[in-house]
């Protein structure tokens, strides 16, 4: 009979044998026998590799959905790349989500008893495409992931602005420059609610710019306004009240928070694929040793 648990530790309570869990990760599992258990577990793990990319693209395309919003409501409707990688995320969440609904179904379409046995075999046995693996099981899903993180850091570059302006304006720091409204501008949002700014010139240094006031003024009577420390990215955006400043100043960070976690996973990636290149660089000169010696052997 083929143990449908190979590399797996059995107990003899009184009652008849039980699986029992399996020692440290790190220590060396035995392939399935099974093929058709075998087949069922890596189905398992693809669809745990989907969820988890899922999970990441939904989190950055909330994220970045929020900041594109935040600077509509604000009257400085972010750059067209930037709504594009927001559109990008929400597919990938989308995709994520098909792709999980498909392994489901796959699933349910296997025996009730190969899924008994691959069930436990899938929480123990080594596979699972994490972002920081080298090389990665699921290739496919694991570069999806990984588009996905480097897009959210993206948003996380272009939203460091965001933070200093909103902790300039609390502190009252920063110049007072005048503010000429020239025309008045309506933009609808993701949403579908829709508002109207006032386009005009920031007038700084002697030199006009182009900006955007969140509300609606008078035109051609210019006023006095806090000019942004940081005039790119999501720093173009004028600040004119304490709560857009806050909520300018938390939603960014959690964006940097997150950025944070992306660059944490590139780090280990980086040394696992680095101690993956010495591996197989050793492997081969093993084997060109042991091919040299054979020849002069013979």
């Amino acid at each position: 009979m083929v143990d449908p648990y190979p590399g797996c530790r059995r107990c003899p309570p009184p009652d008849g044998p039980t699986l029992c869990r399996v020692g440290a990760s790190s220590q060396p599992v035995a392939p399935i026998a099974d093929p058709e258990v075998a087949a069922t577990v890596a189905l398992l793990h693809r669809r745990h590799s989907w969820g988890r990319m899922t999970v990441t693209s939904l989190m950055a395309f909330l994220f970045a959905g929020g900041a594109y919003t935040n600077g509509e409501s604000q009257g400085a409707t972010p750059p067209s790349w930037f709504f594009v990688i927001v559109i990008v995320l929400g597919t990938l969440t989308v995709a994520g989500i098909a792709a999980v609904v498909l392994d489901t179904a796959l699933l349910r379409r296997r025996p009730p008893a190969v899924r008994a046995l691959a069930v436990p075999l899938a929480a123990h046995h080594p596979g699972g495409t994490r972002a920081h693996h080298y090389p990665p099981r699921h290739r496919f899903v694991w570069a999806v992931g990984w588009v996905g993180m480097l897009l959210f850091l993206v948003v996380a570059v272009v939203s460091v602005p965001a933070v200093v302006d909103g902790v300039a304006y609390l502190a009252g720091h920063g110049n007072t420059v005048q503010f000429d409204p020239v025309s008045y501008q309506t933009e609808c949002n993701l949403r579908g609610g829709c508002f109207t700014s006032t386009d005009g010139i920031l007038e700084t240094g002697g030199a006009g710019v182009e900006a955007s006031w969140p509300n609606v003024v008078p035109l051609g009577k210019p006023f006095p306004v806090r000019e942004p420390m940081w005039r790119w990215g999501l720093g173009v955006t004028l600040i004119n009240s304490d709560g857009i400043a806050v909520v300018a100043i938390l939603l960014s960070l959690l964006i940097e928070g997150g950025a944070v976690f992306v660059l944490v996973s590139f780090v280990k990636l980086t040394r696992n694929w680095l101690r993956h290149r010495r591996t197989a660089s050793a492997s081969a000169s093993a084997s060109a040793s042991a091919s040299a010696s054979a020849s002069a052997s013979a």
